[in-house]
């Protein structure tokens, strides 16, 4: 598929190669529609092909625009922005809204009307859990939040094939809430190796996030994944 968009693309000026490049790209997105993570980073790939006229020069988004931070990028530790219209949403840590004296971060929507998801999120190696129990958890608050929200995990192999996946789309977060605490207990499959989490936000409204936490499960006992090469707080 991708020598395909690379000959299509090197036919310059050709209409043919024009058509040629927008089916193998919707044939692309067609593939990966039920993948919510994989299709945001796909149409960010896209976007940036079509500004530039080429696919040479694209590379995957990884952080956040700093002109949508509310403090500097230095400051935001592992966490960044995605989803399938990261331009509809802000993010940031907010000080005036703390849980057990700790500083918030937080996801809203930059206008009253806005469409698709926002996600703020991290991404680490999870090799060091392969066969293991992982619980991701976090207190989150919301205001306003119209469509729904939720925290979300998704396990990805070493060609970023997903493995596993939940967004909390069947016991979503919606309108005004008050802090509360979810969290999604998985087992890591042993050809694992990218762990995506998040939380992430349809539609119009707010949402704050606090006390992260990932810790391995083994029966009754809860230990902390210390070792995984994330920031957990804000």
């Amino acid at each position: 598929m991708r020598k395909a968009l690379e000959l299509a693309a090197g036919l310059e000026g050709s209409t043919t190669a024009s058509y040629a490049t927008q089916l193998l790209t919707q044939s692309i997105k067609d593939e990966i529609k039920d993948d919510p993570i994989l299709l945001a980073k796909w149409i960010e790939l896209e976007k940036e092909a079509l500004t530039n006229n080429s696919w040479d020069k694209v590379v995957p988004p990884v952080t956040m625009d700093p002109n949508d931070l509310l403090y500097p990028q230095t400051s935001q530790k592992g966490w960044f922005l995605s989803g399938d219209n990261p331009d509809g949403y802000l993010v940031g840590k907010d000080k005036s809204v703390k849980y057990s004296g700790k500083v918030s971060g937080f996801i809203r929507s930059k206008r009253e009307k806005v469409s698709g998801f926002g996600t703020i999120m991290q991404q680490t190696d999870v090799t060091g859990y392969l066969g293991r129990k992982l619980e991701y958890s976090a207190i989150v608050k919301t205001d306003k939040v119209r469509d729904w929200a939720g925290l979300w995990v998704r396990l990805d192999d070493s060609n970023m094939k997903m493995l596993w996946f939940d967004n909390m789309q069947d016991r979503p977060i919606t309108g005004t809430t008050a802090w509360k605490k979810f969290h999604i207990a998985f087992d890591v499959p042993k050809k694992s190796q990218m762990l995506n989490f998040g939380v992430l936000i349809v539609g119009p409204g707010s949402v704050w996030i606090n006390d992260v936490s990932l810790v391995e499960l083994a029966g009754k006992k809860k230990t902390s994944a210390n070792d995984l090469d994330v920031s957990l707080d804000f």
